[in-house]
């Protein structure tokens, strides 16, 4: 009697179980089904269809890989959109006004460096050829560059006094390049984001393919169930990609910093009253740590 009391028991523990599993089931086909029914707007569709393109287009051969990816990668591209908003509108690289912007004159050594950006860039020099001055009077650029700083000894003044043998910190810019040469602001900011939402998809399809080489020359064991586990596999590598989209700001972000340099290029304090560049500047930090000083700047032809 007490057997069959035990066996009842069991088959109502049983039958509970396999009803909240249901429940369950039901539950998370209700919410596929509500996510799969949300309308995919024209916007989302190109995001994506851009992303696949420039990342990896065997994505395609993944079932339903528009609606796996579009939240994480709409939430990259808006991220990029906030980015791009922080970046100041465009300051003057003529020549001329070498002296007059403070920004200007600490990224540059001199006037001629300026003309030996702009004269040896081949997007530059192509996009100038093919519009003539009438066309586009002004230019519209983006400008980066690298930003080091170095600590040595030099000299300073304390009062009227000549201290010799003082720590200092040295800033130097170098690396500079101009990209998307444009004809109004409007455009150069639309060019801005592309630029930047392409450079970080270009970085997430390096990291994936050093991956799938190194997958490849660490895993010996060609069965099939290990093809089936590898990046090789489209899903396999739809779900690793989407791990790294789930914090866009590791992908990219931006600081701003404030300056204050002498001619010389050496950190000042507040209270020094030599003559100084002061602004403020706006670094990208890249996934692969790599950091750009970053800039819209217009060229008067």
């Amino acid at each position: 009697m007490n057997d069959n009391r035990r066996t009842h028991e069991a088959l109502s523990l049983r039958a509970f179980f396999d009803d909240q599993l249901h429940h369950l089931q039901t539950l998370v086909g209700s919410l596929g089904r509500h996510m799969h029914d949300e309308p995919q707007t024209e916007e989302d569709k190109r995001i994506v269809e851009n992303f696949v393109e420039a990342s990896n287009t065997k994505l395609r051969a993944v079932n339903d890989y528009s609606y796996k990816l579009r939240g994480h990668v709409r939430a990259l591209y808006d991220h990029v959109l906030q980015i791009a908003d922080e970046i100041p509108p465009p300051v003057d690289l003529n020549p001329n006004d070498f002296m007059m912007d403070p920004l200007i004159n600490a990224l540059f050594v001199s006037r001629k460096d300026i003309d030996k950006l702009v004269a040896t860039e081949h997007e530059v020099d192509a996009y100038l050829r093919s519009h003539s001055k009438y066309q586009v009077p002004v230019l519209y650029l983006l400008l980066t560059a690298c930003k080091s700083e170095k600590g040595l000894l030099g000299v300073a003044l304390q009062g009227d006094t000549l201290i010799r043998e003082v720590p200092q910190q040295a800033v130097n810019f170098s690396s500079h390049k101009i990209h998307t040469p444009c004809a109004s602001r409007a455009e150069l900011g639309a060019a801005l984001k592309k630029y930047l939402f392409e450079h970080v998809v270009a970085l997430l399809k390096q990291e994936m393919t050093a991956r799938m080489v190194n997958q490849l020359y660490t895993h010996t064991d060609n069965s099939y169930e290990s093809r089936v586990k590898s990046l090789a596999n489209p899903d396999v590598y739809l779900n690793t990609l989407v791990e790294y989209l789930e914090i866009p700001s590791k992908l990219l972000s931006i600081d701003k910093t404030h300056f204050k340099l002498s001619k010389l290029g050496i950190k000042l304090d507040d209270d020094d009253r030599q003559s100084a560049n002061e602004f403020d500047i706006h670094e990208l930090t890249w996934s692969n740590n790599i950091r750009n000083v970053v800039l819209q700047v217009a060229l008067a032809r």
